[in-house]
């Protein structure tokens, strides 16, 4: 019980702080919100898949699942979807000096060591002077990138904002369906534990997917919408049909696929206007 509820209070202290951030963020400055967020969670969802998935340096204990990876992954979801992200835009839309960022790593690198102690967090070949550097190294990357996306405004960055969105709803919103209501699961094995080579096979497919779902957000037509959608289902189920992909109801899989695929691209025109500053329903997008 103990192990959940101090992954709560510190998701719950991170949401907190976002709506603190919100708040008291410059009017010109808010729209940039979302997008920021976004692309920090990307950067540290592709920085998870490969310390934690790839490599297994650590593991996280919250005791929310049955199954021990799937917690494992929910555990890192409480740290890099909420807390350093969010940390990293607090820090950069107040454009704190470099002592705030030895801070606030100093914080997170202290709670690191206090869920050791409580046996919420376990290390392998990690080692927590790793936490302190990375994370000062994460605040100085978002403040380059806020100043790329903000200031310069700078196509790839714009692009790639764009691209972090749709691949962090998406891949969130896979595991959640998968991990809640047993969906499906790949069947391809790259690991000993079958939940752990699906985990990297669906970060494999997501970010695929993520590609298509941000080439249609910049066509801005609702007919790519549309048939950017078909196109994966039908890929879906010939993967489901090859039995790369296993499901355990059909119904339940692709209702909630579908729900994953709209709400993932109507996430990622959400960052596309918010970045470039234009009204949600342009020519050729009123229908959606």
């Amino acid at each position: 019980m103990i192990n959940r509820s101090l992954y709560i209070i510190l998701n719950l202290l991170s949401i907190i702080l976002l709506l603190y951030t919100r708040k008291n963020t410059p009017i010109r400055q808010k729209r940039y919100i979302l997008p920021l967020f976004f692309a920090f969670t990307g950067l540290n969802y592709l920085f998870e898949f490969i310390i934690l998935i790839v490599f297994r340096a650590y593991s996280y204990f919250p005791k929310v699942f049955k199954e021990n990876y799937f917690d494992n992954v929910f555990g890192s979801n409480a740290s890099q979807m909420f807390v350093v992200p969010i940390t990293g835009l607090f820090i950069t839309l107040k454009n704190l000096p470099l002592r705030w960022l030895v801070t606030f790593a100093t914080v997170l690198t202290s709670i690191e060591l206090l869920f050791l102690k409580l046996n919420l967090f376990k290390q392998y070949w990690w080692k927590t002077p790793f936490t302190f550097i990375g994370v000062q190294l994460f605040y100085i990357i978002g403040k380059g990138w806020h100043h790329a996306l903000v200031n310069k405004e700078t196509k790839l960055i714009q692009w790639l904002t764009v691209y972090l969105s749709v691949f962090v709803s998406y891949t969130t919103l896979n595991f959640y369906h998968v991990s809640i209501f047993k969906t499906c699961l790949f069947t391809v094995r790259i690991f000993n534990n079958k939940y752990r080579s699906h985990v990297a096979m669906s970060t494999f497919f997501s970010a695929f997917c993520a590609v298509f779902f941000t080439v249609c957000i910049y066509m801005k037509k609702w007919k790519s919408f549309v048939s950017t959608i078909v196109f994966f289902f039908i890929l879906e189920t010939m993967l489901i049909k090859l039995r790369i992909i296993k499901i355990n109801n059909h119904l339940m899989f692709y209702t909630l696929s579908l729900i994953t695929k709209v709400v993932s691209i109507s996430l990622g025109y959400e960052t596309y206007y918010r970045i470039r500053g234009e009204k949600r329903y342009e020519k050729g997008m009123d229908h959606l």
